[in-house]
């Protein structure tokens, strides 16, 4: 676990040099998700957010800044796009992904585990 909390904290810092304001349109994922979503820890700079998502799970339409994802437990989601556009997604155990800003709703096609470095402005 050490491993994975230096491996989100290089990344964010390595990300962080893309980090841009953007318009927030929808709620943030901890107060949208609350029964699966975690916020673990929160400063001036990021947001750090364990979620635990089953087959079936839905997540309503919400935002994110550029953000660290690392699957502790990958698997398929299907996300649908603030234009209405859809796509499946399949992560893999212990992948990461250094993401752009994202409006996005989610349905979870199987379980995973994940934990998210939000970057702020």
């Amino acid at each position: 676990m050490k491993r994975v909390v230096l491996l989100l904290a290089a990344s964010a810092v390595a990300a962080s040099a893309v980090a841009v304001s953007y318009p927030q349109t929808a709620g943030d994922l901890a107060s949208v998700a609350p029964e699966h979503c975690k916020l673990l820890k929160e400063d001036a700079k990021v947001r750090v957010i364990h979620c635990i998502l089953k087959k079936g799970d839905k997540v309503g339409m919400h935002s994110h800044p550029p953000f660290v994802v690392y699957f502790i437990k990958g698997g398929k989601s299907r996300y649908t796009l603030a234009d209405g556009s859809r796509r499946v997604v399949e992560t893999k155990d212990g992948e990461a992904q250094v993401l752009p800003p994202v409006t996005h709703s989610g349905e979870q096609l199987d379980d995973v585990d994940e934990i998210l470095v939000e970057l702020k402005q």
